[in-house]
């Protein structure tokens, strides 16, 4: 084991992968194999210890620990209830993660056709650049990986009650208890929110999480999820132009929904991940995971504005809908030698979704000054026949990765995917794309000096592109799946001090679909994202903690209607510039009392690329404090933030060429109290 890091390391890396300190790699099981990182012992240990927070003893550091204080780069970190970083769950690199599947769980791969709760997690990690080298078969844009909570010997809970945003409140309830000799224990969560945003909606969601450990023997682990989340709210709004001007910023907050319109679904989420070390050198894991969303009103009502704030407002009185998502995997690692390494992978998954047409509500003008009038509730619809959208694949893959000198790794994997969509509108003949591609990564590091690293990866992924959509004249038609590449070259660089630096060049090509000129909804270009991310990481001093972050993105679009000028060549809703930078000072003059700050900035936006209307760019500043004292003999902490301190008002364009709002100030408080018991 690692110096300095055998506690840690017992919960991150299964006692059948022995990391081996003259090894310019190690393999790690938080995603199912390896995890690769370069060599130095000390640097190895601290990366090690960064990505294991939370898989340690405190559980309590979820609630306790800034999530600045512990992430490994600035791309993407979450940790309970604060999340730090460029990019988020939702969106890397200009692209939706939800498109491509990108996602892992406790290094399983899964689909997410629906949320899973934060109380299932001890973080969430959006991995890119440097920070991916050390996931197997990875897939273009990055990958978003959720860890499972895990357990310690005895008994703990942490118990937080918070307000919340606009005249909210949360209580929070995680714990976890396990027999002495950890071999069979639980975490478990509650989180239960009322919350006001700053769109005026109100929102109750609850959320339940069990997640069982079972450890028979130092080489065999099972763990299970079960996720439940019930939703309630009044209905959502969304606001799009009917001219080439952005209209006065809403009042805040104030609500447009439809008087009589509602929000109301259950998700749920359930699996297993099934660890087992054959020998020291060979390593299997299995899964299967599902994931479901149960929606059975989901209102929404679309707002066409002026210059002036007025037009007209349009709900949707929606029906029940239901899309469920499942993944199987089984993963291979075989250590053939101390510097080499075969590992493969079978996957299979199988999404399916009913939709049923939501019926349109017409309700007149509206004055965003005053808001949406009341109306009389529609009836409810009758019962129609569901669109049924069906998905299947099949994918198996081999790999090999090599530590060829103590200055030179490579990795390369190849898959072959059998993928099958099949769509069966209300009325009409089923419409089926098939497609086989192989698909590949392939990795390499070098390390010229002791605290500089530089890499290079290409990688080839296959993502769906949907179908074609009611307003379009070939609706309900499949559109083929899309091949996406990404090419990357990039460093890592260690100052003194214990700060990081990590950059990347890359580029993202995939096909592109949209209306053409006859209303033809297809793939009509290309999207090519070509960027450089900058991540700055560490404590200069003992003190102080930095988190900083630069993305430089240029979200191109290519094809016919870009050279007969119909459309602009950029993506909508996607800054060119985005930036962070995050400052924590633990203070020397009252132990437990830190202060901390972010500012962040996002360029200006494209809303509609057949316009060429922009939302205007925008900072802002978040100011908190955080107090970690003693009660009884119990650790506790008050957790104070204000963000966006300077009330920085604006209209956000998102990537469906509808205008969001930048959130308002506004305020949060919460105190934290961790209790431990024997059993």
């Amino acid at each position: 084991m690692l110096d300095g890091t055998q506690t840690v390391t017992q919960h991150f890396c299964p006692n059948w992968f022995q990391i081996d300190k003259e090894s310019p790699l190690t393999d790690c099981a938080v995603k199912g194999f390896s995890m690769s990182f370069v060599s130095s012992p000390r640097l190895r240990s601290w990366l090690l210890a960064s990505v294991c927070v939370g898989f340690g003893s405190e559980s309590f550091a979820q609630s306790a620990t800034n999530v600045a204080t512990v992430v490994i780069d600035a791309f993407g970190e979450k940790v309970g209830s604060e999340q730090i970083g460029l990019y988020s769950e939702q969106q890397v690199r200009g692209f939706s993660l939800q498109d491509s599947g990108n996602y892992r769980l406790d290094g399983a791969y899964f689909i997410r056709a629906a949320n899973i709760v934060d109380p299932s997690f001890d973080g969430v990690t959006i991995r890119v650049g440097y920070n991916a080298l050390g996931v197997d078969f990875p897939a273009p844009s990055g990958i978003v990986e959720y860890r499972l909570r895990t357990t310690e010997p005895g008994a703990h809970e942490d118990l937080e009650l918070a307000y919340r945003d606009y005249g909210g409140n949360a209580t929070f309830l995680r714990g976890s208890i396990a027999t002495e000799d950890a071999r069979i224990g639980a975490a478990y969560g509650v989180s239960i929110l009322n919350e006001t945003g700053s769109d005026g909606v109100k929102r109750r969601p609850r959320h339940y999480a069990f997640v069982p450990t079972w450890r028979p023997n130092d080489r065999f682990q099972l763990k299970g999820l079960a996720s439940f989340d019930r939703f309630t709210s009044i209905g959502g709004y969304g606001t799009t132009l009917s001219s080439t001007v952005l209209p006065p910023v809403q009042p805040h907050p104030n609500d447009y929904a439809a008087s009589w319109s509602k929000q109301d679904q259950w998700q749920s989420a359930g699996g297993v991940v099934a660890r087992y070390a054959a020998t020291d050198t060979l390593g299997i894991q299995s899964s299967f995971v599902l994931t479901d969303l149960d929606r059975r009103r989901g209102d929404f009502t679309s707002l066409v504005l002026g210059p002036d704030g007025t037009g007209t407002a349009t709900a949707a009185r929606t029906r029940p809908l239901h899309t469920r998502g499942m993944a199987a995997e089984t993963q291979v690692s075989w250590r053939m030698t101390p510097k080499q390494r075969v590992f493969a992978t079978v996957r299979w998954r199988r999404g399916m979704s009913d939709v049923k047409a939501s019926v349109p509500v017409a309700l007149g003008f509206v004055d965003q000054r005053l808001g949406v009038p009341a109306s009389a509730a529609p009836p409810e619809p009758a019962d129609v026949a569901p669109q049924r959208d069906r998905t299947r694949e099949v994918i198996a893959g081999i790999g090999y990765e090599n530590n060829i000198t103590d200055t030179i790794w490579v990795r390369g994997g190849l898959l072959r995917s059998s993928y099958r969509k099949e769509v069966t509108p209300p009325a009409g003949p089923a419409q089926r794309n098939t497609d086989s591609p192989w698909l590949y990564d392939v990795a390499a590091t070098y390390k010229p000096f002791a605290d500089l690293t530089l890499f290079a990866t290409t990688v080839k992924g296959l993502e769906e592109s949907g179908t074609a959509p009611n307003n379009a004249a070939n609706r309900n038609e499949v559109l083929p799946a899309v091949h996406a590449k990404q090419y990357e070259l990039g460093l890592r660089y260690r100052f003194a001090g214990n700060v990081t630096l990590i950059s990347s060049l890359f580029q993202i090509t995939k096909a592109t679909p949209g209306l053409d000129a006859n209303n033809i909804y297809g793939l009509i270009g290309e999207a090519r994202h070509r960027g450089i991310e900058v991540s700055l990481t560490g404590k200069p001093t003992a003190n102080l903690n930095v988190v900083g972050g630069l993305a430089l993105l240029e979200a191109g679009r290519q094809g016919v209607l870009v050279d007969q000028g119909v459309i602009l060549n950029r993506a909508a809703g996607v800054s060119a510039v985005t930036g962070l930078l995050n400052l924590t000072y633990a203070t020397p003059f009252m132990n437990g009392l830190s202060l901390d700050s972010q500012f962040n900035y996002a360029s200006r936006k494209l809303l509609n690329p057949r316009t060429g209307v922009y939302t205007p760019a925008f900072p802002t500043l978040d100011l908190g404090v955080r107090y970690n004292f003693q009660v009884m003999g119990n650790t506790a902490v008050i957790r104070a933030q204000a963000r966006n301190v300077f009330d920085e008002d604006a209209w956000i364009a998102n990537r469906n060429e509808t205008l969001g709002r930048q959130q308002r100030r506004t305020f949060r408080i919460s105190l934290t109290t961790s209790f431990d018991h024997e059993l």
